[in-house]
This record gives C-alpha cells, structure tokens and sequence, in this order.
C-alpha cells in the first residue's frame, strides 16, 4: 500500500494541489489580493482580459496596452466567461493553469527523463515555489498561463527525444507557436526544438520533414509580426534605452538568473567530476566562456549602461537585491561579478556534457533563453525566472548521479527561501 502511494500519480497531482488550495482559502476564494511581486499590474491585465471576453472567440489582437501576446488573454477570456470574466474567475482559471504547470513538469520529469517518482515529485514542488511563480499564481498575471504551455511544449519535444515519431513533433511545434503567441520571448522554443529535430538519429528524409515541422510553428508568430509591424502591440511605449544597451544588459541579466540558481540545483558529485569528465579543451571552453562574460560586464559596467549595481531598476527581483553590496566601481555590484561568469560557465558546460541524449536539446534550450532576453526590449527576473528553475531541474535529473545530503539540504533551503520570499511579500 505505500509503495502505491509513493508511485500513484493521482495522488501526487493531488498533493501539487494542497499549497493552491491552501491560498485559495486563505484569500476568501481569491476575493481578497494575495500580496506579492508585480502585484499591481493586475489592473492592467484584467481590464484586457474582460475585454477580450466581450468579442470572444474572436481574438482581440489590437487596441490594449500590455506587453504580451493575444492569446494568453484569449485563453483567461475563454476560461472565466462562463462565469462572468469577474476578478474571481480570472484568478481561479490563472489558479487552475499555474497548478497544471507544476503537474506537468511532475510528468515530464518522472515520464520522459526518468526521475523517481518522489524526486519528481520534490522537484515539481521546488518550480512549485519558485520566487516568481507561486505568488503570482492567485492574481490575473499573464506569466503562469505562459509557462503552462512552455513545459507542454518542452515536454513533447522530449517524449520525441524520447521515441521519435512525427506527430510529438508536431504537438511541440504547436504548443510552442501558443507559447510564442502569448508571450513572444518564448520563441526561444524552436531552438532546442531544431537541435532536436537535427540530432535525433534518423533518415535525411524524415530529418527535414521534422525540420519543417519546427519551422512551420513559427508561422503564427511571424503572421503577429506583419500585423503588428513588430514584436508588441502597436503604440506600445518604446524601450528607454537604446537596443545595443538592452541586449548586452539582457543577457548578463540572464546569465545571473541562471548562476544563482545553478549554486542551489546543479547537484555537488556533479560538480565534483566536471574537471576530468570535461578534458583539457573543455575546461579552455569554460574558462573561455567566463572570460568574455567578465569582459561584457567589465564594458558595460565602464559605459555606466543603467547601472547594474542600482538596486532593482528593471524588475530584478531577487538578483536585483543582491546587488546592493557595491564594489568599486559605482554601476557593479559584488554578485553581480559572481553571478554572471558563474552562468556563462555552466551554460557551456551543460553544452559539452553528454550524460544523456536529452542534454544538448535541455542545453539548447538555456542558450536559447539568453538569446531570447538578448532581442527582448525590456527585461525582468520573471521573464526567465522559472524556465530557468525548470531547465536546471531537468539537467540535474539527466546527471543521473546520486543525491547526497548537501544536495538535499541546499533543496530544501531553496523552498524554504522561496516560501519565506512568497510569504514575506503576502504578508506586507
């Protein structure tokens, strides 16, 4: 009977529902505001989304002002019309979508890549309570919704990895062009989508069915693109800073998310055997890598871009708090010295490591992310927060090394963190 409860995915799918459940009753059936990080921009999405409603299904594809992509208010529209498209309704079906994202990867990491039931399990509660998921999965934020179909579609790419067949290609394809069309930063999809679609083994026939099949999920947000004539809703404010600043300042942003979190989840044996399992040209890769990450900083630091070490100016959210410990130069901090080589370095890593035939699609994927925030006009710590979480997850199950103490101990310090963060927030 236990070994039943320990293996049964009904009731791990219940227990992902306890903490969702929990806050839904705390706030009066989500009458009340639950307090966190970018709470307030509530009242700009639901305005949209009740407007989306009133033409449903017809898409609303112009006339607000919200950076993200049409569909995502479609869906909270389609979702929450049936009861009214009131307050309530959105934040129960953004409720309801963020609970499937964490059951999702729950499938995804004991399904496609192996984990044990419970370590799926403990990691799915770790994305759970990641700092820019939990708190925003009570309010009528357009993230959550987002990363629900960045995981469907990840997890079909993998199922093809997996046993290839065209159709979990297809599937992919399909979810990644939704994910695109809600927020269109997520085309950084297709690009461990065409790793995939290039290196699993098969006919050079059926290759470039697959490499057509990636690229024809494109085609919707190409289609956004000419309508709009551009990435955003036309006569959405432009960026204050020129893109050059922008895209050098993105990717080191980026590149910190993924150093931070990589010192909580990359598991210790891992880091242990790097040296010998890498070689001499790949420790000159990673050293390499970290010090042209260290020359970035060091130009954009010098040209005062914004100034990295100005507390929270673009939404940095826990990286931005790390950064008040200035050093001696005024527009750097400390961490953020740290934080940056230390992503570079395990990006190329995880780009050269080969323990399993899902690490260079995961790896293309975290290359991919950076790129993304690199077009991005703007850029905040959610934005990449959580499918970095996700991504780190995946490639500390494929390590396939035994999890120590200290990797259980800096685990749980992560969800106790992350819970302290969500409450502390709710609690102001």
């Amino acid at each position: 009977m236990r070994n039943r409860l320990a293996e049964s995915r009904v009731i791990h799918a219940m227990a992902l529902a306890v903490p969702f459940v929990m806050v839904a009753l705390a706030t009066g059936g989500l009458r009340h505001m639950f307090h966190v990080y970018q709470m307030t921009d509530e009242l700009y999405h639901l305005p949209v989304t009740v407007r989306a409603a009133s033409i449903w299904p017809r898409p609303l594809l112009t006339g607000y002002f919200a950076w993200p992509g049409p569909l995502v208010y479609w869906v909270l529209a389609g979702l929450s019309r049936p009861f009214g498209t009131s307050l309530v309704a959105v934040r129960a079906a953004v409720t309801v979508l963020s609970w499937a994202t964490v059951v999702t990867a729950y499938v995804l990491l004991r399904d496609r890549l192996g984990a044990p039931a419970l370590v799926a399990l403990g990691f799915a509660f770790v994305l759970c309570f990641s700092p820019f998921f939990f708190g925003e999965s009570f309010l009528v934020l357009t993230d959550n919704p987002t990363w629900l179909c960045v995981v469907l579609a990840l997890e079909r790419l993998l199922a093809y990895v997996q046993k290839p067949a065209l159709w979990k290609l297809a599937a992919f394809a399909a979810l990644a062009a939704a994910a695109s069309l809600m927020r269109q930063t997520n085309a950084w999809l297709f690009v461990p989508g065409f790793i995939a679609a290039l290196t699993v083994p098969s006919t050079w026939r059926r290759r470039g069915v697959a490499l057509a099949a990636v690229a024809l999920g494109l085609v919707p947000l190409v289609s956004l693109f000419a309508y709009w004539g551009g990435f955003v809703v036309p006569n959405e404010m432009p960026p204050p800073l020129s893109p050059l600043e922008f895209r050098v300042r993105n990717a080191l942003m980026a590149l910190s998310v993924i150093g931070l979190w990589s010192a909580f989840i990359v598991p210790a044996l891992e880091i242990k055997g790097l040296p010998a399992r890498l070689g001499r040209r790949g420790r000159a890769a990673v050293a390499a890598a970290v010090a042209v990450a260290l020359a970035a900083l060091a130009a954009h630091a010098m040209r005062s871009l914004g100034g990295l070490g100005d507390g929270d100016p673009y939404g940095m959210g826990i990286v931005g708090h790390l950064s008040q410990a200035t050093v001696w130069m005024p527009t750097a901090s400390l961490s953020w010295w740290l934080l940056v080589p230390l992503g570079a370095a395990v990006v190329v890593v995880y780009v050269l490591r080969s323990s399993s035939r899902f690490d260079h699609v995961l790896a293309a994927a975290l290359a991919g992310l950076i790129l993304a925030s690199a077009a991005n006009g703007t850029w905040y710590q959610r934005y990449v927060d959580f499918p970095v979480f996700l991504l780190l997850v995946c490639l500390a199950v494929t390590a396939g090394v035994e999890w120590h103490r200290i990797d259980r101990v800096r685990l749980a310090g992560l969800v106790a963190v992350s819970v302290f963060w969500t409450a502390l927030m709710a609690a102001s």
